[in-house]
């Protein structure tokens, strides 16, 4: 069994309200489609999707945030 990363087409299980997913995709030994995992990344459209993982490269570019940054000053 493979993996990759594909877009899913959530809807149906969204009330029918538009919803697009990044997930992991598993495939049988002949490439078929047999399951996917947890919920990596969502937005209504694709161009949405686009905007998502343009942001998290851009968060990768950032220092990493610590529990002791959101405490306040």
């Amino acid at each position: 069994m493979h993996w990759n990363h594909r877009v899913v087409d959530m809807t149906s299980e969204n009330e029918g309200d538009p919803l697009v997913e990044l997930r992991e995709v598993f495939y049988d030994r002949d490439g078929i489609p047999v399951g996917h995992g947890e919920l990596s990344i969502m937005s209504e459209t694709m161009e949405g999707l686009r905007e998502v993982v343009d942001r998290m490269k851009e968060a990768l570019d950032q220092p990493v945030l610590t529990p002791e940054d959101f405490k306040g000053k």
